[in-house]
């Protein structure tokens, strides 16, 4: 199906890029796009676009523009059933079947201030076990129940341990690196796995959190339960290693420079997939992390891959880059749309 025409196009998606993507069916997604400014003396408009392929009116397409969030990203629930974006400073988009638009932001509904007297920083939104999760600095998680409804784990007694020396006012300015979280993973909801900071990695399960002795300081971007029953952690720089609990070792070297590292991870049909703004990345033979297309043939360029979620069925993999998206069922790409199909 062709999703949209020249003038569609130019009223849906010119002058914007693709910051992230949400799936919700194999024929439903939405996309968060920021606008294409040469000054940031004002924030650049986010747009999130939702797409629905299906159904007798198909293509369904549908906008919501805010100037207000910066830095966001983007998850689908399914307890209950919306996409949620949050920004770093905690300001809440959604989206479902009756509404869509901002919300209370999440520092007005519960303090997000430190027993330092920091602020916490939101790296991230995700799904886990079906439900949202705000992933923030100084180990922080923040459970999405419903509109303007969030619940700090801490709050609930389950909130991640701090170090015993988290009250020195000498380190109180450090602890945002040192610690994490920047992402979280699950292979159920009582086997959590975050990570983040200077090798920061934490299991939770359900009842208490436990640090896992990750072999390494590196800051950690990213962290996968995969559905080889290992659990996968990116660096920086593109290094990942592998393991579970407390049993870990490296298993890709890179070097990627900042701003190329992976900021998605998932396991799709027997491989991990890691995705960045500049394009999707796997491991090959000799523990080197590299582009997909040096590894598969017919790979899209990263113009239109790089982001990364997968379809609840796990039968598809949703990938968009700065100027188009494509659908993946293991075999096949297929190109949803692309700029430069227009210009």
């Amino acid at each position: 199906m062709k999703i949209f025409s020249k003038e569609t196009f130019k009223a849906n998606v010119e002058g914007y890029t693709i910051f992230d993507c949400a799936f919700n069916t194999v024929d439903r997604f939405c996309f968060l796009l920021v606008e294409e400014k040469e000054s940031r003396d004002i924030l650049p408009r986010t747009r999130f676009l939702v797409l629905g392929l299906d159904g007798p009116k198909a293509p369904r397409i549908g906008y919501y523009d805010t100037g207000e969030m910066s830095f966001s990203t983007i998850a689908r629930g399914f307890d209950p059933e919306e996409y949620v974006a949050v920004d770093t400073v905690s300001k809440v988009y959604s989206s479902d079947s009756k509404r869509r638009g901002e919300e209370i932001p999440i520092e007005n509904l519960i303090s997000l201030k430190t027993p330092v007297g920091t602020m916490v920083t939101i790296r991230r939104v995700v799904r886990v076990a079906g439900k949202v999760y705000a992933v923030g600095s100084n180990r922080r998680l923040y459970r999405r129940e419903g509109i303007d409804q969030w619940v700090d784990l801490h709050s609930e007694g389950l909130g991640a341990p701090m170090p015993a020396d988290y009250h020195d006012p000498k380190l109180s300015g450090s602890w945002s690196r040192v610690m994490g979280f920047r992402d979280l993973s699950a292979f159920n909801e009582k086997d959590f796995y975050a990570a983040g900071g200077e090798g920061d990695l934490w299991r939770f399960d359900g009842k208490a959190w436990y640090q896992c002795p990750l072999p390494t300081n590196a800051q950690l971007e990213t962290v996968c339960c995969a559905g080889d029953g290992k659990v996968y952690v990116s660096d920086l720089h593109g290094n990942v290693w592998a393991g579970r609990e407390d049993q870990w070792a490296q298993v890709a070297r890179s070097e990627l420079s900042w701003g190329s590292q992976p900021v998605d991870a998932f396991w799709f049909k027997g491989r991990m997939y890691f995705g960045a703004q500049e394009g999707l990345y796997a491991i090959n033979d000799d523990k080197e992390l590299v582009p997909l297309g040096d590894l598969d043939d017919g790979v899209p360029s990263s113009m239109v891959t790089g982001r990364i979620d997968i379809s609840p069925d796990g039968n598809h993999l949703l990938t968009a880059g700065p100027y188009g998206a494509c659908l993946f069922d293991g075999q096949t790409w297929t190109r949803l749309f692309s700029a430069y199909d227009f210009r």
